[in-house]
């Protein structure tokens, strides 16, 4: 079964062929936890695994790969996404099901884009801070 319904799976096709340059996923597995009480018998790392799969298979510039417990990474699973398979700092932490997975198609499409999506005023906002940020933003369908 795939990720998708097959006419969600035809409109990110379409969306994914309108990509400017490569994206890779990196799925990073690591040490397994204790599941959180109400998450049954879910194998969070493969089934990350095969969203991420699904996706790739859904566009010619979007691949996939999986890592076992690599660095730079606190929460398994992740799924790194990678614009020209660099390192951009873009990271999906958890298992992106459901409704969340629309969060990982669009940080494809960014990553994708050669030029930001931000408006001009934004860029200039950024470029004007004088450290490095990290921002965390929390998903969640309710």
């Amino acid at each position: 079964m795939g990720v998708l319904r097959p006419e969600e799976e035809a409109k990110v096709r379409e969306l994914f062929a309108g990509l400017e340059r490569p994206v890779e996923l990196v799925v990073a597995l690591g040490p397994e936890e204790t599941a959180m009480l109400g998450a049954r018998d879910v194998d969070f790392g493969a089934e990350a695994t095969r969203v991420a799969e699904g996706l790739a298979e859904l566009g010619e510039l979007v691949s996939m790969r999986v890592e076992e417990e690599p660095d730079g990474f606190p929460r398994f699973p992740s799924v790194a996404i990678r614009p020209d398979g660099e390192d951009a700092g873009v990271r999906y932490d958890g298992l992106p099901w459901g409704y969340e997975v629309a969060s990982l198609i669009g940080g494809v499409l960014e990553a994708g884009r050669r030029e930001s999506s931000l408006k001009p005023e934004s860029l200039e906002a950024l470029a004007s801070l004088d450290r490095d940020l990290a921002l965390d933003v929390f998903v969640t369908p309710t």
